[in-house]
Formats: C-alpha cells, structure tokens, sequence
C-alpha cells in the first residue's frame, strides 16, 4: 500500500464531510453574524434519525430525505425562537455565545434521551477498488463527488440567484438591504435552511463513514469552528480549504501518532491559528 496515496484518499473523504459542516456553519455565519455552534448538535441528531430511520427499514434516500428535513426544521427553529428573539433584543455576542452552546448541550440531551447514550453505526459497505496503491470504497468515491457537486451548486445560489444576491447585501450591510425593500428577516430564515440542509447532507455521509456517538455533536462544532477560524470567518472557500487543511493533518497524525491524535489536533491547529494568524488564511473580506 502506497501510504501517500492512501493518506491522500483518507483527506479527500474526511475533508468533504468536514467542508460541508464547515460551509453551513460558515454560510448562517456570513449572514448572521452569529456562529451556530449549535450546527453541530443539528448535524448529530439529524445523523441519528438517519441511522434510526433506516433501522426501520425505509431505504437510505428516504431516510437521507427524512434526516434532511429533520435538521431543516430544528436549525429553522433555533433560528425563529432563540437567535430572532435575541436579535430583537438587540443583544450582544455574549448572549449568542451562551444561546448556541446551550442549544448544543440540549441537542446531545435529547440525542441521549431519544436514541440512548450507546453509540451506533449503520454497518452499510460497498465494492472496493484499488488505485495508485491504495484502496477507496464506492460509497467513498460517491461522497467526495457529491460533497464537491453541492459545493458547486452553493457556489453558483450565492452568486447568481436573486437570493443569493439578496443575502450578500443583507450580509454587507443589513440597515442598507432593508432600506432597499429586502426582508433580512426571511433572508436568515433561508440562509438557516440552506445552512441546515448542507449540515443534513454532512450528516448522512457522517453516518456512512463513521460511528455514532450522542455527544459527537461538540466536536463536530468544534471541527467546523476550527475549518472557518482555519480559512477565515465568513469566507465559505476559506472554510472548505481549511476543513481539507484539517482533514490532512489528521490523517497524518493517526498514522504517525496514533488515532489518539486525531481530535485533539482540531484545537491544535484551532489554538496556532487563533494565535498566530486569527484572520485566517482568506482574511475578514467579504463573506462569498
């Protein structure tokens, strides 16, 4: 096995997962302003009613759909009940702060008391190939080009749909949008569900790829807070190269220092960048 080669192929795979948590996190940010760190708790429990719904016996587009749908409905009403009525009040980023990690702490909660503290995985395989001296699955390889098709598609709503217009003014400057007849409000009430439903996409291959566990939901917020710092907050490019960045740098320490590395080089590389570089590697410009 070409080590290289297969290193190479682990980041591609983990990469994409992360970019897609990262880019709707990066997404709601950018037009917000708030991190929804409570992205990650909508990403572990829609990844739970994957597993679920598919334990049930409905076949894995459906249960991709229902788990979509699922993380649509509980990041839009995290956004309607808790952030809309922080935002009337005018309050300040401290109070988001608090908002967003308890809304995290309530996910993980009610993942427990749902579905039980035990962890979970799908146990779902597909034919193997064998390229360059190293070995990828066919659902591996469906993962990273679908991964890479909706970055597209998120690429092409921000800069050609009338909402996307819409959202980069209400994320330039939100008095100016209004002023021009813009609904903000309905603006991060679509950004919220675009957001969500990248999160619910991330959340399936999540399930795919990965074993289940009720409180993965914090480092999952932690990945994608550490791919934004990484890029640079508010730029969705910055945010998938930097959730690659990271996906690498992993996979070389699970190899060269063991799996016990793996997510402690999250906040390694969260703290070097927060220190040395807090910009990012894109900058504080313009969020799309």
């Amino acid at each position: 096995m070409d080590v290289l080669a297969q290193l190479t192929i682990h980041t591609l795979i983990t990469g994409s997962i992360y970019a897609l948590i990262a880019s709707g996190l990066v997404f709601i940010y950018a037009t917000t302003r708030v991190f929804h760190l409570a992205h990650g708790g909508v990403i572990a429990f829609a990844a739970y009613v994957f597993w679920w719904t598919n334990e049930m016996g409905l076949p894995l587009v459906v249960a991709g759909i229902v788990a979509i749908l699922a993380s649509i409905i509980l990041g839009v009403l995290m956004n309607e009940f808790v952030y809309e009525p922080l935002r009337a009040r005018k309050t300040k980023s401290l109070g988001y702060l608090i908002a967003t990690i308890a809304m995290l702490m309530m996910c993980t909660a009610v993942i427990i008391l749902l579905f039980g503290a035990q962890g979970q995985s799908l146990g779902f395989s597909t034919s193997l190939f064998h390229v360059a001296g190293a070995t990828i699955s066919l659902l591996q390889i469906v993962i990273i080009a679908s991964a890479f098709i909706l970055f597209l598609d998120l690429g092409a709503l921000v800069r050609f749909s009338r909402f996307g217009k819409a959202m980069r003014a209400t994320a330039d400057n939100e008095v100016v949008a209004e002023v021009l007849g813009i609904d903000t409000h309905a603006v991060r009430r679509l950004t919220f569900v675009l957001g969500s439903a990248l999160g619910g996409a991330a959340s399936i291959f999540y399930v795919l790829e990965f074993n289940l566990d009720p409180n993965m939901g914090v480092m999952i917020a932690v990945k994608g807070l550490t791919a934004a710092i990484i890029g640079g907050p508010g730029s969705i490019v910055g945010a998938i190269l930097g959730a690659f960045l990271l996906s690498g740098v992993e996979q070389a320490s699970v190899w060269y220092l063991g799996s016990t590395w793996r997510n402690a080089m999250a906040f390694v590389l969260l703290f070097v960048f927060l220190l040395v570089k807090p910009t990012g590697l894109f900058g504080r410009g313009r969020a799309f």
